[in-house]
């Protein structure tokens, strides 16, 4: 029969919740008390569950993702890291807990003063975010996935966003295009003020300004009719539309669908380059150069950033990973009489 908590409170002659309170180190216990506690765990070789910590290494072998789980098309989006972050932990015997509520703050501090999880992946970070400073607060083990204004001198671990929108640009350039529109994330992304969305946004658009361009950006949903919206939004900013820059992962194929379904070919008559996985750019119907991510690289730094300093090691307070342009077409803007251009 299973050792429980009221074995172990009678046998060190205290109540259930002394013993919950020494195992989670919500509360001060005596030294004398803590000692019974810990003596008679021992005796009965009670194993608490995974929320609470281990008497003898301090640790539960669990960390947490806090990443507010949007519904809709986005959702499929980040599933790849969610999926790739659950395969590095178990790689290295940690399990994951989720912490999917919209602001986060409550949840992670809940999490970690009850002692559930050993450290936290802080997702979807925005440019100021008040996460970042609940985590800076709680000393607890924890790595950002994203480049806040503040990192409040917590580690973090990112794609580098604005190089990548810089590389999108200056492809398009490179090529000739001098009217080139910019679609971006979903509304609710910018509102947050995420921060790899505005700085690949800007990493785009100011390299365009640099250069002259006439430019112009939209967010999108990654729904078929704001897909639609979108794409028919730029082409009235910009009249001679010939160049495309996509951070939508959702929306990139419906973005190709909407082109075709106005005459305009790709890349003939209009040039894209995306920022996407790379099996992403590999399933389109046409060639579309593309900025990849490299999300399973992302979320397994992340968590061997966070195993490191949970085993007490120094890691590295900044790590980013340097993206690459993988040119998959190579066609210019189309001439003024509007003949081919190979």
């Amino acid at each position: 029969m299973a050792v429980t908590i009221a074995d172990v409170a009678k046998r060190a002659g205290v109540s259930r919740s002394t013993v919950s309170y020494v195992l989670s180190g919500t509360r001060s216990i005596s030294a004398e008390t803590r000692l019974r506690v810990e003596a008679a765990i021992e005796e009965l070789q009670f194993r608490p569950h995974a929320g609470a910590r281990s008497i003898r290494s301090g640790r539960n072998g669990v960390i947490a993702m806090a990443l507010p789980m949007v519904y809709g098309p986005h959702n499929q989006v980040q599933m790849p890291y969610v999926w790739a972050t659950l395969t590095a932990a178990q790689d290295l015997g940690l399990k994951l807990l989720m912490l999917t509520d919209d602001d986060g703050e409550t949840a992670i501090r809940d999490t970690v003063t009850g002692s559930q999880v050993d450290g936290v992946m802080l997702m979807e970070v925005q440019r100021n975010d008040p996460r970042v400073a609940l985590l800076s607060s709680l000393k607890c083990p924890a790595v950002l996935v994203g480049t806040p204004d503040d990192s409040a001198r917590l580690p973090y671990v990112d794609f580098d966003a604005t190089l990548a929108g810089r590389l999108c640009a200056e492809h398009l350039l490179e090529l000739g295009h001098q009217r080139v529109g910019y679609i971006g994330q979903s509304p609710s992304t910018f509102r947050r003020d995420v921060a790899y969305a505005v700085h690949a946004r800007e990493g785009a658009l100011s390299t365009l300004r640099k250069a002259r361009a006439r430019t112009a950006w939209t967010p999108c949903d990654g729904h078929p009719a704001d897909v639609a919206r979108a794409v028919d939004s730029l082409l009235g900013k910009i009249h001679g539309l010939t160049g495309l820059v996509v951070y939508n992962e959702r929306a990139l194929p419906l973005v190709l669908d909407r082109l075709a379904g106005l005459g305009l070919r790709v890349p003939q008559d209009v040039s894209v380059v995306a920022v996407c996985p790379d099996d992403e750019a590999e399933r389109l119907a046409v060639p579309v150069s593309a900025v990849s991510l490299p999300v399973e690289d992302l979320a397994r730094t992340a968590v061997k950033l966070l195993a490191g300093q949970v085993n007490g090691e120094s890691v590295p307070s900044v790590t980013i990973l340097p993206p690459t342009l993988k040119v998959r077409a190579t066609t210019g803007p189309a001439p003024a009489d509007g003949s081919d251009r190979a």
